[in-house]
């Protein structure tokens, strides 16, 4: 009997102590989630850090970082796509939902991790963004669009009214021009949807269809080409350096620049520099136009791999990377206004947002049935270097008319 007892005891120590060490390894055994995205130095610092947050609320879960500069980033990330290389979480671009899951299944569904992540924090309108035949591919960071800023301290002094019309902005251009100045300096990508814009309004028309297809002649391609002529000789877009120029503020050859909404803070820096004060202005637009000709896209968006190990696990991280509270704050505009209602939330109870961002938002709301959905088209990057190239080269009379049209058509 006493031997029985041992016996029992002995066996249930041994029980307690190995269901306990299993049930142990089960919850706690710690496992890796890669996350990879882009970004310059200060960016990576603040994302480590919230990594460091995440790890230690989550000590079972390690994340594995990866991140480089925008130009490797998106060279990479077609062969590690395609090696099935690429990380558990990442960031990816909006146009790049249309070349790598053209038919959705490209990423993981994440409505399928509905629970481990806060879609209540965002309209359905923000999550079509990142749906492909149904299923979310992808969660939207920040909403970008073009949109002008100004000088207000040289409106100001000069008593000039901000342009919000082609007509207002041609005639402020005239003034400009007798000092040898500039309305704006803008990226090639800018150039080619201020011209989208002018056009649309003008004639009803779409430039693109969804499919990525031209939808317009070749007399109408010439007529955008003029019409990037005029932006030019005008005065209306700084043309010397053929492309973005914050510097040119410095050298008083511009009032203005056409920037993404989470740049704006470039053009608010060096105008405060100055001694000067920033002001945003309005989407340039024709009265009575019955299209608006501007668009909308993510500024960048987080997707997680479809075959990912650990979905769950990468969904936790990537509802931390969105909706994250601390890490909002830590991550304030660098990525533009957060979409997250959560995220925008403690931003504006602790005064992190910049003014002129947040009415960037303020006007994306307003106008939100107005804009365009982005076409992945319009960012693809060698439409963008053809367009600029050729009209440059027309408006400069380096080419005829005809062969710039030519020249940019043969993409399709």
């Amino acid at each position: 009997m006493r031997k029985n007892k041992i016996f029992l005891s002995l066996f249930l120590i041994f029980l307690v102590f190995f269901t306990g060490c299993a049930g142990k390894d089960e919850k706690e055994q710690v496992r890796t989630v890669q996350f990879s995205w882009w970004g310059n130095d200060s960016r990576a610092e603040y994302t480590l850090k919230g990594i460091e947050l995440f790890e230690s609320e989550n000590p079972y879960v390690k994340i594995e970082p990866k991140f480089d500069s925008w130009s490797q980033y998106e060279k990479n990330f077609e062969e590690d796509f395609e090696t099935g290389g690429c990380a558990d979480v990442m960031q990816i671009n909006f146009d790049w939902l249309n070349k790598y899951s053209p038919d959705g299944n490209g990423f993981y569904d994440i409505n399928n991790l509905a629970d481990y992540v806060e879609l209540y924090n965002y309209t359905l309108k923000d999550l079509d963004y990142g749906s492909v035949n149904g299923k979310l591919n992808a969660i939207p960071v920040a909403f970008n669009t073009a949109i002008p800023v100004f000088d207000k301290t040289f409106f100001d002094e000069n008593s000039l009214k901000i342009p919000s019309s082609w007509d207002e902005l041609f005639s402020l251009a005239k003034i400009l021009k007798q000092n040898d100045r500039y309305v704006f300096t803008l990226s090639n990508r800018h150039l080619l949807f201020l011209a989208v814009a002018w056009f649309e309004q003008t004639f009803s028309k779409k430039v693109f269809l969804m499919d990525g297809r031209l939808n317009v002649s070749e007399g109408e391609l010439g007529q955008i080409f003029d019409f990037v002529r005029r932006l030019v000789q005008e005065h209306v877009v700084y043309s010397p350096t053929r492309g973005f120029r914050i510097s040119a503020l410095k050298t008083q050859k511009i009032v203005g620049a056409v920037l993404w909404c989470n740049e704006i803070s470039l053009f608010v820096k060096e105008t405060e520099s100055l001694g000067k004060n920033a002001v945003l202005g309005n989407f340039i637009a024709t009265p009575g136009a019955k299209e608006s000709g501007w668009y909308l896209k993510p500024a960048s968006m987080y997707a997680i791999k479809k075959d990912c190990n650990n979905p769950e696990l990468a969904a936790k991280f990537l509802n931390f990377l969105v909706n994250n509270q601390d890490f909002a704050l830590m991550q304030k505009n660098d990525k533009g206004v957060p979409v997250s209602n959560k995220a925008l939330t403690a931003l504006m109870e602790k005064n992190q947002l910049e003014s002129l961002q947040y009415f960037a938002l303020l006007k994306i709301r307003f106008n939100r049935g107005s804009i365009n959905p982005m076409l992945p088209v319009m960012e693809d990057n060698a439409v963008i270097k053809s367009f600029a190239k050729n009209a440059f080269d027309y408006a400069e009379e380096k080419v005829s008319k005809m062969d710039a049209v030519n020249a940019f058509a043969s993409l399709w």
